[in-house]
């Protein structure tokens, strides 16, 4: 028996969905997943990341101080650095849209008052501001190095944890003053 001749098109249409389905087996048990924890602290770490260095980039542009200049700047590499190891992270996990940053609007109310103030009350605010987010974030980036079940996000949290204990540090000192 003979079959109909298909349209060149349509033969290699039908072709190219019998091979997806063919491979979509081993992908689907291939593709590395995080669980809940794991991707609620990926959001919020990257979230924070991003927050931080709006913040920051306000203090560098406006504080007279060296001192918070250079802990803005600081922020600023090593907070986009850890949100490239987010990124590339959850590209290899196929974890797209996990790793983002924070909305607009989140950062707005803190980056229009920093905006706003000058002199000493920047310097004051910034850090009290890092301070606080340090505070927040440090316990979550401890418990994902501890308990983490992914050992590359494991490796990324405890990675990060001196810098931003570097951080707190910092602008502690500038809020001490």
């Amino acid at each position: 028996m003979k079959l109909p001749s298909l349209p060149p098109f349509l033969a290699c249409g039908l072709l190219s969905l019998a091979l997806a389905a063919l491979a979509l087996p081993a992908f689907a048990t291939d593709t590395p997943t995080l669980d809940k924890q794991e991707q609620a602290f990926v959001a919020k770490a990257t979230a924070d990341n991003s927050m931080q260095i709006e913040l920051a980039k306000v203090a560098r542009d406006r504080s007279s101080s060296a001192q918070v200049r250079e802990l803005a700047s600081h922020i600023i590499d090593d907070h986009r650095a850890l949100n490239r190891k987010f990124t590339a992270f959850s590209v290899a996990k196929k974890a797209h849209g996990q790793a983002h940053g924070t909305p607009a609007e989140d950062v707005t109310e803190d980056k229009l008052r920093l905006q706003q103030l000058k002199g000493e009350a920047l310097d004051q605010a910034f850090a009290g501001m890092m301070v606080a987010e340090h505070q927040k974030i440090i316990p979550l980036y401890e418990r994902a190095a501890n308990d983490g079940h992914d050992p590359q996000l494991r490796q990324i949290a405890e990675e990060g944890l001196p810098m931003l204990r570097d951080h707190l540090q910092r602008a502690r000192a500038i809020t001490a003053k």
